[in-house]
Formats: structure tokens, C-alpha cells, sequence
């Protein structure tokens, strides 16, 4: 079951890391998030994209490890 969980880790985080490397395409896809835009500032999707993709990379790290069962006791 691990070596699954392994597997799986590595295929998400390998596509969560060229999610963030064609970013402007994405955006592109989505167009601006105006709420980013107006509070965080000029390029606030960027950023929302960039660091939620970076929190899926590090569930993808440590799910595989039973990481989320130790963070929810």
C-alpha cells in the first residue's frame, strides 16, 4: 500500500510542479481572480495560484508518509 501512496505522491506532485511552471497559461484559462487583485495587489492571481499549488505539493509530500493522520489528531 505504501509503494501506491508513493506512486501516486510522485505522479501529483510532478504535475502540481508543471501546473505552476505553464502558471500563465492557467491564468490565461481562468482570467484574473479580482479579489487577489484588489487586496493582495497587481498580480495576486499569480500569487494565489503559485502558493496554492505549492500547499497541494506539500499534501502531496507528506501524504504518502500518513502525514495528514498525524496533523488531524
Amino acid at each position: 500500500m505504501l509503494i501506491v501512496k508513493l506512486i501516486y505522491s510522485v505522479f501529483f506532485i510532478a504535475l502540481w510542479f508543471g501546473l505552476i511552471k505553464f502558471r500563465r497559461n492557467i491564468k490565461w484559462w481562468t482570467w484574473n481572480f479580482v479579489w487577489a487583485e484588489r487586496y493582495l495587489w497587481n498580480g495576486g492571481t499569480y500569487l494565489v495560484l503559485v502558493l496554492f499549488w505549492m500547499f497541494l505539493i506539500f499534501y502531496g509530500v507528506i501524504y504518502p508518509f500518513w502525514g495528514m493522520e498525524l496533523l488531524t489528531k
